[in-house]
């Protein structure tokens, strides 16, 4: 069943993302995410970004999750089993980051220093990493409602590490 559902919403990212068709987000999912409420210690919200990433198809036993000190930051690196070129690999790479900003924006002390997504793709690539990097200030308005998803989206920096 949560390969089914991984698959649902993949494609209805594409449709958010324009890449299957042009329907806009709920009105009540924009500006503002959902948050659950109260604050997460480091190793809940750990345990919390695993269990999201495992619904977007990620398999946990290639998750790490680190969350460093000065300034506070936090990276996860996983592998995943779609082409890196393909949009699949693309939706679940944004599904993975939205969730596991959803759940660092509940951290005390709060992430300042961003989030660091790197992406190991399964098979034969000059590819070794698919890096993304939300920054710190752009994590905090998105958290806050200053901006809506889409416009956290565009503010990510994505770039690619080969293989040597």
């Amino acid at each position: 069943m949560k390969p089914l559902a991984a698959i649902s919403v993949t494609i209805c990212l594409l449709g958010w993302l324009g890449a299957a068709c042009q329907l806009p987000l709920p009105a009540a999912r924009t500006p503002t995410p959902t948050f659950a409420p109260g604050s997460l210690t480091d190793a809940e919200a750990i345990a919390l970004v695993k269990e999201e990433i495992g619904a977007c198809g990620v398999a946990l036993h290639t998750v790490r999750i680190a969350i460093a000190e000065d300034p506070r930051q936090v990276s996860i690196r996983y592998s995943s089993s779609y082409d890196i070129d393909s949009r699949v690999f693309q939706a679940q790479t944004v599904l993975v980051a939205l969730a596991m900003a959803r759940v660092m924006t509940r951290v005390d002390p709060p992430i300042s220093g961003g989030m660091r997504v790197a992406v190991m793709p399964v098979g034969e690539s000059n590819i070794g990493l698919r890096v993304t990097v939300v920054d710190g200030p752009s994590l905090e308005a998105w958290a806050n409602g200053s901006i809506s998803d889409q416009e956290f989206v565009r503010r990510w920096s994505v770039g690619v590490v080969t293989r040597e």
